[in-house]
């Protein structure tokens, strides 16, 4: 079973729609080191820890925490037919990124 960390690593990693090889290239790693910290196979360096934070826009705190703070947590708002499009678009990412979190979850519990 994959760790707390890649899982959140993972998560977050597809909440912003990047690539395992954009990840690696913005860490300074390749891509297949890359996927095996996201696999749990190897665990990252304190940089490396702070690289990624800092690519995915968040916390070490929040990499490696079982607490599960997120965009895919956000409340989504009410009613939507009274929104704009921009607003609906985001309606409709929110919940994309809650049902990829809830997918790994169940896939995380097997």
């Amino acid at each position: 079973m994959m760790n707390v960390f890649a899982s959140n690593l993972l998560a977050r990693r597809e909440e912003k729609r990047y690539t395992q090889a954009f990840m690696a290239i913005h860490s300074g790693m390749s891509q297949p080191n890359y996927s095996d910290i996201e696999r749990g196979k190897t665990s990252p360096s304190i940089e490396q820890l702070k690289k990624f934070a800092k690519i995915l826009e968040i916390t070490v705190d929040e990499l490696i925490s079982e607490e599960r703070t997120s965009h895919s947590d956000t409340p989504i708002p009410q009613p939507v037919l009274q929104r704009t499009e921009a607003d609906k678009d985001t309606y409709i990412k929110i919940l994309e990124n809650r049902l990829r979190t809830l997918l790994l979850e169940k896939e995380n519990l097997r």
